[in-house]
């Protein structure tokens, strides 16, 4: 892609967000005004808004048409809203995109009432496109969501539950979302159903790569850096891959007394020093590495088209969050 191209393909996404973000801060405009001013700062705040972003590429590189972008795209960001929402809910987290959660100044039933508004909001849009195709992949976007969400639950401070069921968890929590916006994108390019198996396999490699460089960084990076505790995910009790992929038989019975010693004052940074002198952490690279060459692959069988370069920049982007 020239310079230029890559230059038009970036305005492109950004004036399809542009609208985005009307559209949303319309739909949160109802006649609840507490509801209105919990939920706008929680949007304005917006991270990156990658899924939208993903969705939106690919749909520019094919036969898309603006309207029905935009409601898709929007229609992906409430979903993501509405699930963060009730995820701080579940781990009674503090702080979120720098804003208090909803349940800490307004309780758990006003949280989760909104997150119920959002996914409602998100399916009268897919619906108004009249496809069961969309409304198909949002379905199952939602329900991995949720049984990822219930093997999290289950598996707090299990230390033996394998390497392969918490490839599972972060399949169905982050993967499976990813490669959802990437299909949508592809539904609404008008690509073949060829290419479209290439691109939810490039979304499943980017999401599992994302969410593998997101473990390697609460070993390794600080508060300032993540915008959460280095060693958070410790003190929860969720063990994620550096951990548990040098677990054995000989060291997984202090292992967990040392994790659930944590929440009485426990030392961490001598956790995280034990798990990435025994390999943690390189383990962990490695698989992310491979991940990452999974979604060049499949780019690599799809046929050059406007943005591709893009999609190769955001999988060599997770290589600056593993550093």
């Amino acid at each position: 892609m020239s310079e230029a191209t890559q230059f038009d393909i970036i305005e492109q996404i950004g004036q399809d967000l542009e609208q985005v973000e009307v559209s949303l801060a319309a739909s949160f405009e109802t006649g609840a005004e507490d509801f209105n001013a919990l939920i706008r700062p929680l949007s304005a705040a917006g991270g990156k808004r990658l899924r939208a972003q993903l969705c939106i590429l690919v749909a520019l590189a094919g036969n898309s048409v603006q309207e029905e972008r935009i409601k898709i795209a929007e229609s992906v960001e409430m979903l993501h809203l509405a699930t963060l929402i009730h995820d701080d809910v579940l781990d009674q987290a503090a702080i979120r995109r720098g804003e208090s959660t909803i349940h800490t100044h307004k309780g758990n039933k006003i949280a989760i009432l909104s997150g119920d508004y959002l996914f409602a909001k998100c399916f009268a849009l897919v619906a108004s496109l009249n496809s069961t195709e969309y409304l198909k992949v949002f379905t199952h976007i939602i329900t991995c969501l949720v049984e990822g969400e219930f093997m999290q639950m289950e598996d707090v401070y299990r230390i033996d539950q394998g390497i392969d069921r918490y490839m599972t968890k972060t399949q169905k929590k982050t993967a499976d979302f990813m490669e959802g916006c990437m299909e949508l994108g592809g539904m609404l390019g008008g690509w073949s159903p060829e290419h479209i198996v290439q691109l939810k396999r490039y979304g499943h490699a980017l999401g599992m790569a994302f969410q593998i460089t997101d473990d390697i960084m609460d070993y390794r990076e600080s508060s300032d850096t993540t915008g959460k505790p280095s060693g958070n995910d410790l003190k929860e009790g969720l063990l994620t891959y550096p951990l548990l992929s040098i677990v054995t038989d000989d060291n997984k019975d202090k292992l967990l007394a040392d994790i659930k010693n944590l929440v009485n004052g426990g030392d961490d940074q001598a956790i995280i020093d034990y798990v990435i002198a025994q390999g943690g952490v390189d383990n962990t690279l490695v698989v992310a590495d491979k991940y990452c060459n999974d979604a060049y692959d499949a780019l690599n069988q799809l046929p050059d088209f406007d943005g591709k370069v893009l999609l190769e920049m955001a999988v060599a982007n997770l290589a600056d969050r593993k550093v």
